[in-house]
């Protein structure tokens, strides 16, 4: 391969993926561009340097200085473009320059803490203190988990997309008439650099000096008492074979092995991404068990420590929220309760991967003081253990290290059926976990949001619209099973979720509506409805219908649609089946229930 046949290669390759990163550092689609081009004309004028010591590196680099120095990326001038996730890249701009770019180089650069930490050019060790931070500061400010900012993060790749990118050929050739003219502004860049190494000598120095540690250590310097606490809590705390052998009592159970290494990543259960919802704890403590008995049996208890109380509350809320956002195949969350307690209450879900073998899983989650508990119980099969069984367990597995981290403690605990946890894109919508798993496809569903203003779950018989004056405001959501390519393009789900001016127009709507359907096969004589339940709540109410359309002689095709109202606000779900891609009325009845609960979070 010739030189020019390299660049050409390195650059058609990688030039994507370099104008999304320098975008989501300088905040601004134009200046990125302009300065991801001329990086790459400078990566071509220094090729034989560079061709063997991480070019993509170099370019990022290099476009970063340049934006840097570009009038454009000042706040007061920045150019935030309509399509793009602006709210974020606010958030981002916050963030110090360093803190900044090792977040993006790890999410849209697709490198470690390692290479970002190099690349940036801050050892490792105080990259994993300023990433940590800035995580901090980004899920307080956005208020959002750390995977649904990962996601955001991602998204901003879509700003770049329309972008057109030189020929090879265009950017080496202006690099070549360029050269005299970059040269001020490459000494310029130099000088910056220069400059910005001092500043941070003399921020090093101050950190020796310890004039500004660590927000860490001043953590447990302000509150001696959390580290004194967490001194007391050790494998101990965690359960022993005879508390979890009260979930199965026909079952054997055994300690599969305890682990207590803060660096290990792997998740030890279905639904989280990562191993520990704290960031930096103080310690970790992970047991696991095995059940062996008429059915196969697993529990995993996790306890984590964190440096302050308020960090321990952000742990509790990001692991509840792992499990209300799970995305797995064919995984489905089928009921929420919540352990009401004296001193704070806990909370338990239920969920169900419908792969072969059927399982189930019951997670609980726990928290007093600094400490946050999770415990799992998985079994093959339709059902778990008794939900009271279980929550007793969970009690238990926070009693002793509640002792023994000074909080408050009680054998009191009542059980109540609740409303699932909130998702975190769209919680007044349905979420990825309340669908249902179609036939024998192993895919995950994925959702989008979509203009309302022509109803995407309006059918033939209800032409229900949202509009008009008593409605204040709608959005709608579809959701399809995009990777299963033997479905036909017509199946999905949509759902359209309304609020109006008041319960008494929400429900004059709902009634109007109602009415279209019931009158819908007297009006249209190809229209059938065979299937029609009702479901009624102190909080909500809703019908369930299925109707056909005859498409052919003697062949329908037929639809499921729901309308619900909670309040002021009403939803419609419609599902649109495909031949043998279908399900029960009752599992619809389940999914427009669900979304009767998730209206909860519109309020």
């Amino acid at each position: 391969m010739t030189r020019v046949d390299e660049f050409n290669s390195f650059y058609s390759s990688t030039f994507a993926d370099a104008v999304q990163v320098t975008y989501a550092v300088c905040g601004d689609r134009q200046v990125a561009f302009e300065a991801t081009v001329d990086a790459y004309r400078r990566a071509w004028r220094d090729w034989t340097k560079i061709r063997d010591h991480h070019p993509l590196g170099w370019v990022r680099n290099e476009a970063w200085k340049l934006t840097a120095l570009s009038r454009g990326t000042h706040p007061l001038r920045r150019k935030h473009e309509e399509d793009s996730d602006t709210q974020l890249l606010e958030a981002l701009a916050q963030l110090s320059v360093d803190d900044r770019r090792l977040i993006v180089l790890m999410t849209l650069g697709n490198t470690d803490l390692e290479e970002a930490s190099r690349e940036v050019g801050v050892p490792a060790e105080d990259g994993i203190e300023s990433v940590t931070t800035a995580l901090a500061s980004l899920e307080a400010s956005l208020r959002q988990g750390i995977d649904t900012i990962e996601r955001r993060m991602h998204g901003l790749a879509a700003a770049t997309d329309s972008l057109e990118v030189p020929p090879a050929a265009v950017v080496r050739t202006a690099a070549k008439r360029g050269r005299q003219r970059n040269t001020v502004l490459l000494v310029a860049a130099a000088v910056f650099v220069i400059l910005g190494g001092g500043l941070v000598a003399t921020d090093g120095d101050a950190l020796a000096s310890g004039s500004a540690l660590p927000q860490r250590q001043k953590i447990g310097a302000e509150r001696p008492d959390v580290l004194l606490d967490s001194e007391k809590i050790d494998k101990g705390n965690l359960l022993s074979t005879a508390q979890v052998s009260t979930l199965d009592p026909e079952s054997t159970w055994k300690i599969d092995g305890t682990d207590e290494n803060v660096k290990n990543t792997t998740p030890y259960a279905t639904c989280p991404t990562k191993r520990y919802a704290d960031t930096n704890p103080l310690k970790v403590f992970v047991r696991t068990f095995a059940g062996t008995g008429v059915k196969e049996e697993r529990v995993a208890q996790a306890i984590e420590v964190s440096r302050s109380e308020s960090i321990a509350t952000s742990t509790y809320a990001r692991l509840v929220q792992w499990y209300s956002d799970c995305e797995h195949p064919r995984v489905q969350l089928v009921a929420a309760y919540t352990v009401k307690r004296p001193f704070g209450d806990f909370q338990i879900l239920r969920l169900r991967s419908h792969r072969s073998p059927e399982r189930t899983f019951t997670v609980g989650f726990s928290h007093s003081g600094t400490v946050t508990s999770t415990l799992v119980h998985e079994a093959d099969g339709p059902s778990g253990p008794p939900i009271n069984v279980f929550a007793r367990t969970l009690n238990d597995s926070v009693t002793k290290v509640c002792k023994d981290s000074g909080g408050k403690c009680t054998e009191r605990i009542q059980v109540q059926r609740t409303d699932p946890p909130p998702t975190s894109d769209a919680p007044s919508y349905l979420g990825i976990v309340d669908l249902p798993p179609i036939r024998n496809i192993d895919k995950v569903w994925a959702g989008a949001a979509v203009p309302a203003k022509t109803n995407p779950a309006a059918t033939q018989c209800d032409n229900a619209t949202f509009t008009g004056k008593d409605v204040r405001r709608a959005g709608a959501r579809i959701y399809v099973l995009y990777q299963a390519a033997t479905l036909p393009k017509q199946f999905g789900v949509a759902e359209t979720v309304g609020q109006f001016s008041s319960p008494a127009a929400a429900k004059a709507f709902v009634k109007k509506v109602n009415a279209r359907i019931k009158a819908c096969s007297d009006k249209n004589l190809s229209a059938k409805i065979d299937q029609h339940e009702s479901f009624r709540t102190s909080r909500y109410t809703g019908d369930v219908w299925r109707v056909g359309l005859e498409v052919t002689k003697g062949r329908r095709a037929y639809y499921r649609t729901s309308l619900i109202r909670r309040g002021a606000y009403v939803a419609q779900v419609t599902f649109t089946p495909a031949g043998k891609y279908d399900i029960s009325q009752k599992t619809f009845e389940a999914m427009a229930v669900r979304a009767a609960t998730r209206l909860k979070y519109a309020q």
